[in-house]
């Protein structure tokens, strides 16, 4: 699998991982780290198009200088229409449960333990991310927090859900 991922971030300069076969779907990209010297972007979704014509979006604003490794809410224009972006660092311990690919990507290309991730958050209809108090319960529901490290009896639970 990462023999065919690195020939598309060869031939395009990133690939997307869509993760559709869960609870709350998710995308996030590989390659940005190897192709832009920035971390990968993580989002939460149902709308797979959305998603991606975000990410084109935030790659193309990437290629040309800009950069979303500072938390914080950025206007980025996204098929004509303004959006409030909101962007948080994924701390470490949450990689292996959603960035298995870029991980993957990562150690392919023998760049081992330098994943970095930013996860992309979309407001509420009053303008409040989850990360915010009083943001709408089902979006702060729809889109889990990465930038929380997991305790150490979490990493456990979740690694016994593969032995």
């Amino acid at each position: 699998m990462e023999e065919s991922i690195a020939k598309i971030v060869e031939e395009h300069g990133w690939y997307v991982a869509s993760i559709t076969d869960c609870p709350t779907p998710f995308m996030y990209t590989v390659g940005l780290m190897h192709t832009y010297d920035h971390p990968e972007l993580i989002m939460f979704g149902p709308d797979s198009s959305m998603m991606y014509s975000i990410f084109a979006t935030l790659v193309v604003e990437i290629s040309e200088g800009t950069t979303f490794t500072n938390s914080g809410v950025y206007s980025v224009n996204v098929n004509d229409l303004q959006h409030q972006i909101g962007f948080r660092h994924v701390d470490p311990t949450q990689h292996p449960l959603y960035l298995g690919a870029a991980m993957g990507f990562m150690r392919y290309i023998r760049r081992f333990g330098e994943l970095e991730a930013v996860q992309a958050f979309l407001p509420d209809r009053d303008g409040k991310f989850p990360y915010e108090v009083g943001c709408e319960l089902s979006v702060y529901q729809a889109q889990p927090r990465l930038d929380i490290e997991l305790t150490p009896e979490e990493i456990r639970a979740w690694e016994r859900q593969w032995e």
